[in-house]
């Protein structure tokens, strides 16, 4: 086996016998094609590494793009479910409205009635004389009186006097009473407003559902031109442009993972996603068949090496 691996006079080992260029030595020819096979997979790993690389630099980017749509549908789902319980509040507000509504004008009529009733004990012109003056009148003219006794007066005086009593405790109440009505009724009034007036509650409400479900108001920006040229304006001068509100619906109900529908921002990157998911598809299949390449030239240089390293631990022999 030495003799015939060493022997430059046999040809077992030559493809061409008569080509007197091509090494006689087979191991002198094995290490020729170990070289060349060695610079062959210098050149096919380093493409193999390259399109790895493209590979991996595709994937990561995929992998953030479905992150990213994964953050996105969730979001949408969240928001859906903030419209469902935006509408439920808005018809208890609906409700609360419509019964503080009619609590106030229940007070109202109620405070009204009873500044009504206490103004009668009162008198406050001529031509409509209080219930305290007239009982005092009513006093006087008994007195007057010269057709009954002085006893059966003192009788009839008491007994108007004990009623004057009752009516005197009950002008004493008109501050008190009116007082805790007007606060009643104050409460009612702020009630509404804070939650059914203009800026109310109910109106929030209904604007952060009209933002969720892409309902766009106008409205008029704000002047951003100063008098004075040289001064700087006021930041932000227009916050919806210096920071713009997201779009809602994010995605449309008939969206398909084909044909995304939604917003610009979602429908840019679920497209960018889809492109992502091809190209890395592509470059995996090309970094695969450069492995199989580069790995298959491997083999046979190590081949060549394991041929040439048990010739040379022969020719030590």
């Amino acid at each position: 086996m030495k003799s015939l691996l060493k022997n430059k006079n046999s040809t077992c080992c030559k493809d061409d016998p008569d080509n007197d260029t091509e090494p006689k030595d087979c191991l002198e020819k094995w290490e020729k094609e170990h070289k060349e096979e060695c610079n062959i997979y210098t050149i096919e790993k380093a493409t193999t590494d390259k399109n790895k690389e493209a590979y991996d630099n595709s994937l990561g980017w995929e992998t953030k793009l479905k992150g990213w749509c994964e953050l996105i549908e969730t979001t949408d789902e969240k928001v859906k479910l903030v419209v469902t319980e935006l509408d439920f509040l808005l018809e208890q507000v609906e409700t609360v409205c419509t019964k503080s509504k009619c609590t106030y004008e229940v007070l109202e009529k109620l405070t009204c009635l009873v500044k009504t009733i206490f103004d009668c004990l009162y008198t406050y012109d001529d031509s409509a004389i209080g219930l305290k003056d007239k009982i005092e009148a009513l006093k006087k003219l008994i007195n007057c009186l010269k057709d009954i006794t002085d006893k059966e007066k003192t009788d009839i005086i008491a007994c108007i006097e004990a009623y004057e009593a009752k009516i005197k405790a009950i002008c004493k109440c008109q501050e008190a009473v009116l007082s805790k009505l007007l606060e009643t009724l104050k409460c009612a009034t702020l009630l509404w407003a804070f939650i059914c007036g203009e800026l109310g509650l109910g109106y929030k409400l209904q604007g952060i559902k009209d933002v969720f479900s892409g309902i766009v108001h106008e409205s008029d920006d704000e002047d951003c031109d100063s008098e004075d040229e040289e001064a700087a304006p006021s930041y932000p001068c227009n916050h919806k442009v210096v920071k713009p509100m997201p779009e809602f619906p994010i995605k449309a109900d008939d969206s398909t993972e084909m044909s995304p529908k939604g917003n610009a921002y979602y429908v840019k990157v679920k497209t960018a996603l889809k492109t992502a998911v091809d190209i890395t598809k592509i470059l995996k299949d090309k970094w695969i068949e450069s492995q199989k390449i580069s790995n298959k030239t491997l083999t046979k240089k190590n081949s060549l090496n394991d041929a040439i390293e048990t010739a040379k631990a022969l020719d030590t022999k």
